[in-house]
């Protein structure tokens, strides 16, 4: 909670899931005009916990100063997108297509990192909000023969292709998905790929096309990273 002397004025999330994607980890900031103590939010927290439906929970409730932005203190985030190869996976994950091989799917991750202009990676509206440079410090791509998802339990069968970088923009993830899956699959080169973050204003359909992008369902927001430290002592 941040302390800036003004009314409840709405939850600001760090990071972006559309309808259908999934979050084991989110970090909320609210602002308020209460001056709350430890016992104050113990109490905030399992009240709000119980207002939440069964598959929300608050984890852990704390101050930060008035300076304190959840988006702009977000140090870095991470993504995680789950592709299905068994029954069970299908409500959570995008099946896998038929002939998908992994290993290209390693190649096209590793074209991924580092700092890009995902400019062809993104939805439309993404591209109004400023720069589409983001920074993508790993793509790692495992095969899971089970894996604990929260508030689903074990599922068997699975890919997670893992995004971890210091932002992302709308629809990133999923269109990144969509390309590897293509790659995988020989219905897309690595230098269209390869073009499209050399040439990111240039036309990319077969990158770009929102036809191409992954479905929402098998998108995970993992993990968000603040600056904890500074908010707890601020200057």
């Amino acid at each position: 909670l941040s302390n800036a002397g003004i009314a409840d004025c709405g939850a600001v999330a760090a990071g972006r899931t559309d309808r259908g994607v999934n979050a084991a980890h989110q970090v909320v900031s609210v602002r308020s005009d209460a001056d709350r103590g430890d016992e104050d939010l113990s109490a905030l927290l399992r009240d709000v916990s119980a207002a939440l439906p069964g598959d929300v929970r608050v984890l852990t409730c704390r101050r930060a100063p008035a300076s304190f932005h959840v988006i702009t203190s977000a140090r870095s985030k991470r993504y995680a997108y789950y592709l299905g190869f068994s029954d069970d996976a299908a409500r959570y994950a995008w099946p896998a297509p038929p002939g998908l091989d992994v290993g290209r799917v390693r190649r096209g991750a590793a074209l991924l990192v580092g700092e890009r202009d995902f400019r062809a990676f993104c939805a439309p509206g993404g591209r109004k909000c400023g720069s589409t440079v983001r920074r993508l410090r790993a793509v790692d791509v495992e095969f899971l023969e089970a894996a604990e998802l929260p508030f689903v339990g074990r599922v068997r069968g699975l890919l997670r292709i893992a995004f971890d970088g210091d932002g992302f923009l709308k629809h990133q993830c999923r269109k990144m998905v969509g390309a590897l899956v293509r790659l995988g699959t020989g219905a897309l080169a690595e230098a269209q790929v390869e073009a499209a973050l050399a040439d990111p204003r240039g036309a990319h359909p077969a990158v770009s096309s929102r036809r191409f992008a992954a479905p929402a369902r098998g998108l995970w927001l993992e993990r968000v990273d603040c600056a904890w430290d500074e908010a707890a002592h601020p200057s």
